[in-house]
């Protein structure tokens, strides 16, 4: 559909002009280059590969890869001293540490999870290596939020930033496009197109439904039986956005060795 264009600021033009199926954009119409990667792929029915834009990507990475992901949540009414109203609360960390070592962190507790994290998260993080993220605006604010707040840890968080790497780069630029994506860079849409595997089979699925779980598992009436559950799906969903990166990013090596082979 024309609504599942790429950043699109034309579609409700096309829309109105009758054209619902992207598949009827007259060739030339699009001049974004990410739209028209997404026009010709939905036309052919094939993926777009740049195979020397993601070599190049991947040259960034280096042997040591930690793939990291945050999950915040927020109150509209401040819970803890010095905080403000739906400020993001870092409350669980995965990470995965290529090749093989996998690191992760739930809070426990009702006392503000901030503290704990970053003395968790501290020595879990390897001091070399690229930090790999998806969608790094995210994982990069909720840093430095956490080093205005707590400056102690300052200097560390910055020798993080200066590390990080946003895998969704290759996606967003269109240097990989496959069209059940959609004309989404998301990972929920990418992972399943790229590697054939999802977040199926797991009762939370996105970081709105994880923040809601961690705040009725910690300031909630219900069961222990069911904050148990609870604790374990948050820490199966966090644990998988990792797991997918890893898998993204031993996809497209391989897809670029075969194609250099090729």
């Amino acid at each position: 559909h024309v609504f599942h264009l790429y950043n699109g600021r034309k579609n409700r033009i096309l829309f109105d002009e009758g054209i619902h199926d992207l598949r009827n954009v007259p060739e030339g119409r699009l001049s974004n280059a990410q739209q028209a990667i997404q026009l010709k792929c939905a036309k052919t029915g094939k993926v777009h590969v740049d195979s020397k834009q993601i070599k190049e990507f991947l040259g960034t990475l280096g042997d040591i890869q930690c793939h990291l992901d945050f999950e915040t949540c927020s109150f509209a009414v401040p819970e803890f001293n010095g905080t403000r109203s739906y400020q993001r609360l870092s409350f669980q960390f995965s990470l995965h540490v290529v090749p093989g070592k996998h690191f992760e962190y739930l809070h426990a507790g009702k006392d503000d999870p901030r503290p704990s994290f970053l003395v968790a998260l501290k020595k879990a993080l390897p001091s070399k290596g690229s930090v790999v993220v998806y969608s790094q605006g995210f994982e990069s604010s909720v840093l430095k939020e956490l080093a205005r707040d707590f400056p102690e840890y300052k200097v560390w968080v910055d020798s993080v930033l200066e590390r990080m790497v946003d895998l969704r780069v290759p996606f967003s630029n269109f240097h990989y496009y496959n069209p059940k994506q959609k004309g989404s860079a998301s990972i929920k849409k990418v992972l399943p197109a790229l590697v054939g595997k999802g977040y199926e089979g797991l009762d939370i699925k996105d970081g709105d439904c994880a923040s809601i779980a961690y705040l009725d598992m910690t300031f909630g009436k219900i069961t222990a039986e069911a904050k148990k559950k609870t604790r374990a799906d948050l820490l199966k969903y966090c644990k998988r956005d990792t797991e997918a990166m890893v898998w993204i990013v031993e996809k497209l090596r391989k897809m670029v060795e075969l194609k250099i082979k090729a």
